[in-house]
Parts: C-alpha cells; sequence; structure tokens
C-alpha cells in the first residue's frame, strides 16, 4: 500500500520484520532522514519496554516506527514519552471512539475498556546526530485465542472492543497525521502536549 506522510519521506512497507524498531534504529545510525517511517504487517520479535515481548502477528495490527532528529536533553524525554499515546489517543477520538472509553496508562500503554490496546516504545540515542524512535503497536483484528494464555485478561483488540470498522489502511494516515501535530507542538509548546496527555484520564 501507499500512504502520504506530512515529513515528505518515503513509507517503507514490509511484510514481515523482526522489529521496526530494530531495523528504524539501525537507518538512523546510517544517516536515515527524520519522518522516516517503517511499518510491517508482522513483527517476529517486537518488543515493548524492558524488553517484555509485543506479539504482534501477521495482518492483525499496526506496527511502525517513526525517526525523529532532535536534541536529547533531559527535559525532552517526558514530551517524548508523551508523543506517542497522545497521538494514538487523538485518532482514536478522530475514528469516533468514544473518549469514555479509552485512557493512557503511564508510562506507555493506552487502554480501551480496562484492557491494553495499544503500546509506545521510545528509544533514543544522545550525542552528535542524536535522535528518538517512536514505535507503536496497536491492535486491531485479534480475537482472544489470538493472544497468549497468559496475556488474555489484560491485552484486547478493537475488534474484541467491538469496533470493527477500522483498518490498518484507515489508521495508519491519521495517526501520522497525529504524530506530525503532535510533534510541532512538542518542538513549539511541549506543556500543550503535556495538557493533553492529562485530558486523557492517565491511569497510574
Amino acid at each position: 500500500m501507499r500512504a502520504n506522510s506530512p515529513w515528505s519521506q518515503n513509507i517503507q512497507f514490509f511484510e514481515s520484520l523482526p522489529s521496526t524498531n530494530d531495523l528504524l534504529l539501525a537507518l538512523a545510525e546510517k544517516g536515515a532522514p527524520e519522518g522516516t517511517i517503517v511499518i510491517a504487517r508482522e513483527q517476529t520479535r517486537g518488543r515493548g519496554q524492558f524488553h517484555r515481548p509485543w506479539v504482534s502477528p501477521l495482518g492483525m495490527g499496526l506496527w511502525m516506527s517513526l525517526l525523529l532528529r532532535l536534541p536529547i536533553e533531559n527535559e525532552m524525554i517526558q514530551p517524548l514519552s508523551q508523543l506517542g499515546p497522545v497521538s494514538l489517543c487523538d485518532t482514536f477520538l478522530y475514528l469516533g471512539i468514544p473518549p469514555s472509553s479509552f485512557k493512557i496508562k503511564a508510562p506507555n500503554d493506552l487502554l480501551l475498556h480496562q484492557k491494553k490496546v495499544a503500546g509506545i516504545l521510545v528509544e533514543t540515542r544522545r550525542g552528535i546526530s542524536s535522535f528518538a524512535v517512536i514505535g507503536l503497536g496497536v491492535n486491531l483484528h485479534q480475537r482472544v485465542e489470538d493472544f497468549p494464555v497468559e496475556l488474555r485478561e489484560q491485552a484486547t483488540s478493537l475488534s474484541l472492543a467491538g469496533i470493527d470498522h477500522i483498518d490498518r489502511e484507515t489508521l495508519i494516515p491519521v495517526v501520522i497525521a497525529n504524530l506530525y501535530k503532535r510533534y510541532q507542538e512538542l518542538l513549539s509548546h511541549p506543556s500543550s502536549l503535556h495538557d493533553a496527555w492529562n485530558t486523557y484520564e492517565v491511569g497510574d
């Protein structure tokens, strides 16, 4: 598929990858420009915070990573961690998902009806060519049996929540547009991003 990006960089689509973050980290080290986006239909070694596995089956979710090039100072860590969750909340609102049904669980989860539907992983590199890779995983079409047994009480998908009208092709351009909008806010007025984070009823 094709999609446009406000960063004017080509979006790289893959059928299967070990991890979109791992590939984009490698591309960033080789000089890939800001706004480079990697999307896979499947991740065979997807991961979340603390290297916990993130189950990313073929065709059942949105598995993507975005490269941002900016100074990685201590004061930038919090807004970078807020960028992905707030952008996904903006996306859910745009797509008509009731705001009462989802919330952010700090630091990097999005809950839908009290169960995890999305996760965000931010990885940074400091130095002369500092950058951040923002990884997002959103569960779209999984049934209960598609999750490992140990996750079935904690995880959900849009389909399990009765939201069947949203597919990956619908989600991608909206997520990218919201990431871009919120990133401009991060650069110019990060306190606004923090205010938006608070409006989504952050959980502990």
